[in-house]
C-alpha cells in the first residue's frame, strides 16, 4: 500500500481506518495459516526424502540386504578388518605345489646323438645323469562298453531251460552305467550347470549323446535312493547337542515364490523346499521344534518362538546394521558397539584352543562396556528423535529398533563369548543357501516342485559328504548301487 493511499484512508476517518485494519488482520491470519501448512508439508516431505535416501543408500554392508542387490555401481566396504598379512598363503600354510611322481606312467628319454661343438657321435657314450621333468595331464577319455551275456542252458534231465542272472541294476538291453549317471547328477545338481550345457559337456568329454530327459531321470533316481539317508541327516541335526544354523531364502518354483529352508552344522546340511516361510513351514520340517541344542539364526521372530532350545543371534547381521546407523542415521554410539563386538571376537579367537569360554573378569568387563554403550545409545537416539517420539503414534527409528534388540537379546548376541562352541555369526547357513541363488541365476528357476525337492535332497547330501572330506562324485555314484554311502554312519 502506497503512502498516498494510507493518507487517503486516514482522512476518511476512524471508521475507515478500523475497517482496513480488520481486513489486513484477516489477511495476515490467512497467510500465517498457509505458512503453517506449508511448513508441515515441507517437514513431512523432508522426512520422506530422508527415508527414501536411507532406503536407497542401504546395501549389503549396512543392512540385511543380500550382496546380489548391490548392483555394479555400489561400492561397499567389507566387514573384514585390515591386517598386516600379505596376500596369498601364510607362513606354515600347507601348499599344493606339484611334486615329482616316484612312479610315472610313461617315461620318454630324449637322447643326445652328437656333440654340440665338434659333431662327434655320442650314441655309444653312457649318460652321466638325467634331468627330469614331468607333465601331469589327463589321458584321452574313451567310453568303455561292457557286454553282459546271460547263458541259457537246458537241463538234460528235466529239460528245463535255465537262464543266468544279470547283476543288480542291469535291466535294459542298452543302458548307461553308474559313472555316467553320477557325472550327470554332479554337473547339474552340484556344479549347477543347466541341462543343455551339461549334455554338451558330456558329449565333448565322453562322446556320449545324452538327452536332457535322461539327465532328469538320473536326478530323480538319485533323489529316490537318498530319501532314507536324507532322513538320517535330518535326525542327526535334531539330535545334535551343539550349534545348528537355521536360515531360509526365497526361490521360484513353478512360477511362484516359495522358500528353501536350511538347517546345518559343520558335519551335516539339510534342505527342504516349502510353500511357506514361517511357523507352518518350520513345524512341517520338524527339526527346530524337536531340537534342544543352540539354534543360530538372524533373530527372525519365527525361530524365537521355539523355547526348548537355546538361541544365538548372528553378529554379522548386527555389524552391518551398526554400519547403517553410523552412515544413515549419523548416530555415534554405533561405532563403539561395532568395535566392542569385534574386540570380543578377537579375544575369543585368541583363546578358543585353550579354554571353553572367556574368563569371568573379561566377561564382566565386556558386559559393562556393552551396557554403557547401550545407555549412551538410548540417550543419543532420544535426543535425535525427541520431537518425533512426542507424537501419539510415533514410529520408532531404525536406531531405536536395533537398540531394543541389543538390549532384549544381549545374552543371545554375546553367546559366543560364554561358550566357544557357539559361532560368532550365521554365515554357515548363509553359505549353504548361497548356491541356491546362484543356481537360479545361471540355470533358471525350478519348473516343478519335484525338481526343487530333488535339488534340495541331492544338494544336502553332497554338502554333507563334502563337509566330512569325502569325494562328492564317488558318493553320488554310490547312490546308483545297492549300498549308497551314508555320511551319518561315518
Amino acid at each position: 500500500m502506497s503512502e498516498g493511499k494510507i493518507i487517503e484512508i486516514y482522512n476518511q476517518g476512524l471508521t475507515q481506518v478500523m475497517s482496513v485494519i480488520r481486513e489486513l488482520t484477516n489477511e495476515i491470519k490467512s497467510l500465517n495459516s498457509q505458512i503453517e501448512t506449508l511448513s508441515k508439508d515441507n517437514k513431512s516431505l523432508s522426512n520422506r526424502v530422508k527415508s527414501l535416501e536411507n532406503q536407497t543408500n542401504k546395501n549389503s554392508n549396512n543392512s540385511s540386504k543380500p550382496p546380489s542387490s548391490d548392483g555394479f555401481k555400489k561400492k561397499t566396504k567389507s566387514l573384514r578388518v585390515k591386517t598386516d598379512k600379505n596376500p596369498g598363503g601364510q607362513e606354515g600354510h600347507e601348499g599344493k605345489t606339484l611334486e615329482l611322481s616316484d612312479n610315472p606312467d610313461e617315461i620318454i628319454t630324449h637322447s643326445v646323438d652328437t656333440c654340440d661343438i665338434c659333431g662327434t657321435s655320442l650314441q655309444d657314450v653312457k649318460a652321466e645323469r638325467n634331468i627330469i621333468r614331468q607333465v601331469v595331464d589327463i589321458p584321452d577319455i574313451k567310453v568303455k562298453v561292457v557286454e553282459h551275456r546271460a547263458e541259457i542252458k537246458k537241463c538234460p534231465r528235466c529239460r528245463r531251460k535255465n537262464t543266468g542272472k544279470f547283476p543288480e541294476g542291469i535291466t535294459n538291453t542298452v543302458q548307461y552305467g553308474e559313472k555316467i549317471k553320477a557325472v550327470s547328477v554332479y554337473l547339474t545338481q552340484y556344479q549347477l550347470i543347466p541341462y543343455k550345457r551339461g549334455a554338451e559337456l558330456i558329449s565333448d568329454l565322453f562322446d556320449i549323446n545324452l538327452s536332457q530327459g535322461s539327465m532328469v531321470n538320473f536326478n530323480d533316481y538319485c533323489h529316490e535312493n537318498l530319501k532314507s539317508i536324507e532322513e538320517n541327516i535330518k535326525a542327526s541335526l535334531i539330535n545334535s547337542k551343539g550349534a545348528v544354523h537355521f536360515d531360509e531364502t526365497g526361490v521360484a518354483i513353478d512360477k511362484k515364490r516359495k522358500w528353501l529352508h536350511v538347517a546345518s552344522n559343520d558335519k551335516y546340511t539339510y534342505y527342504e523346499a516349502h510353500e511357506k516361510r514361517g511357523k507352518e513351514a518350520v513345524d512341517s520340517i520338524g527339526i527346530l521344534p524337536n531340537f534342544i541344542g543352540t539354534a543360530v539364526h538372524d533373530c527372525w521372530k519365527t525361530y524365537l518362538q521355539y523355547t526348548d532350545c537355546d538361541h544365538s543371534l548372528c553378529n554379522a547381521h548386527i555389524l552391518r546394521e551398526l554400519n547403517g546407523i553410523s552412515e544413515l542415521e549419523k548416530q555415534s554410539w554405533a561405532e563403539p558397539m561395532k568395535n566392542l563386538l569385534t574386540e570380543i571376537k578377537k579375544e575369543v579367537d585368541l583363546n578358543w584352543n585353550i579354554a571353553n569360554a572367556l574368563t569371568l573378569d573379561k566377561i564382566e568387563a565386556f558386559e559393562e562396556r556393552y551396557t554403557q554403550i547401550l545407555n549412551d545409545g538410548f540417550k543419543e537416539d532420544y535426543i535425535a528423535n525427541s520431537e518425533s517420539y512426542a507424537k501419539k503414534k510415533a514410529k520408532k527409528s531404525t536406531s531405536l529398533n536395533l537398540l531394543n534388540r541389543l538390549s532384549t537379546y544381549r545374552e543371545q548376541i554375546l553367546a559366543f563369548m560364554y561358550d566357544f562352541d557357539i559361532p560368532f555369526d550365521n554365515n554357515l547357513a548363509e553359505r549353504d543357501l548361497r548356491m541356491a541363488k546362484v543356481k537360479q541365476k545361471i540355470s533358471g528357476t525350478f519348473r516343478s516342485g519335484s525338481g526343487a525337492k530333488s535339488f534340495a535332497c541331492i544338494r544336502g547330501y553332497v554338502y554333507t559328504v563334502r563337509k566330512q572330506g569325502m569325494n562328492a562324485l564317488k558318493c553320488i555314484k554310490s547312490t546308483f548301487t545297492e549300498n549308497p554311502v551314508d555320511p551319518t554312519l561315518a
